[in-house]
């Protein structure tokens, strides 16, 4: 607790924020867990070890976070429970029946609506609804351990529950393809991927090397896609490089303030604003304007050159879609236009 005290007294709005955040999705999660353990114990919904009176005949054994867990052989009911999450599970064609559809707006901006039309948002104001999630009866449930491993024994009660522990989204997508029965699909996938990536570094070679900066501007703070960042880890496998004074920056110092905004020049900067919900969205677009109008911002090379591109929240993805989508940014902004 005496480490904990300093952190508090010195935390910035942004920071209180995001720990109040944190402390009412705990309450929401404990209450949420009584509740699903109450229902499940008087309940006549099958649990995983009932529904498979054979388990070495009827399902798959996968290792994962939270252990191994017995799935079906060809899963029908999937729910998955995050935004990020959702992006490997219709990489490989599967259209879960729940799942965190509207976190990430690129979903239904960039993705065909026979992709993602009649999945249920499980998400409510507070977060995902357990108490809905148990009346839909899956069969497996996908996620993070990150997100929801402090209720990852109810989940499992409810259906076999596989949770990937990995920051690294390439060992997400193996998880989940094996998961799904689905290995195959996601070699094919990989595969096209790499030919993308290495069509771009050929095609790139003569203007390497070549800076790159990405920020997303919220309300209250400017973000920073750090070195160990989704996106970052995408645009570097691509050939390019972050611009040099931001290599200091961690995904646990990202915030930037504008009294340092000159360490965003680069040969080209990636800009977003926060996709969250509605009123957030729109403060952050107004954050935006009035960043657009600092005299420190205009100063910078990069945006006097019109370097700056604007992009979406798929820079803060998960998966093979979103990566790809990055890849459309770079081919559209750095080689249409060179």
């Amino acid at each position: 607790m005496r480490w904990f005290m300093p952190c508090l007294i010195n935390a910035s709005p942004f920071q209180w924020r995001k720990l109040y955040r944190i402390l009412k999705f705990g309450v929401l999660v404990i209450v949420s867990s009584l509740w699903v353990t109450a229902c499940i114990n008087h309940s006549s919904i099958p649990n995983q070890r009932s529904l498979d009176s054979s388990p070495a005949e009827n399902c798959r054994l996968i290792h994962h976070a939270m252990g191994d867990t017995c799935v079906p052989a060809n899963p029908q009911r999937v729910v998955v429970w995050g935004g990020t999450e959702l992006d490997p599970v219709l990489a490989l064609g599967v259209k879960p029946i729940a799942g965190s559809l509207n976190v990430l707006s690129y979903v239904k901006q960039k993705l065909p609506p026979q992709q993602w039309q009649g999945i249920v948002d499980i998400d409510g104001p507070q977060g995902p609804n357990l108490e809905y999630l148990l009346e839909l009866r899956p069969d497996l449930i996908l996620g993070h351990d990150s997100r929801i491993g402090p209720v990852y024994t109810q989940l499992s009660q409810i259906a076999p529950t596989v949770l990937d522990g990995s920051d690294d989204w390439k060992s997400t997508f193996r998880l989940f393809a094996e998961t799904l029965n689905k290995t195959d699909q996601a070699q094919q996938v990989m595969d096209n991927y790499n030919t993308r990536i290495n069509r771009f570094k050929a095609e790139m070679h003569h203007r390497l090397p070549f800076t790159i900066s990405s920020v997303e501007v919220r309300a209250d703070a400017i973000i920073l896609d750090t070195s160990d960042s989704f996106a970052l880890a995408v645009i570097q496998e691509a050939g390019l490089s972050l611009s040099p004074a931001l290599n200091r920056y961690t995904s646990q110092t990202w915030a930037l303030s504008k009294e340092r905004l000159n360490e965003l020049e680069s040969d080209a900067m990636f800009l977003r604003t926060w996709g969250g919900i509605t009123a957030e969205r729109q403060a952050a677009q107004s954050q935006l304007k009035q960043l657009q109008t600092d005299p420190l911002w205009s100063q910078l090379q990069v945006v006097q050159q019109g370097k700056v591109y604007e992009v979406g929240d798929y820079f803060q993805g998960g998966g093979p879609i979103t990566a790809n989508l990055i890849l459309d940014d770079l081919f559209k902004y750095l080689l249409s236009q060179s």
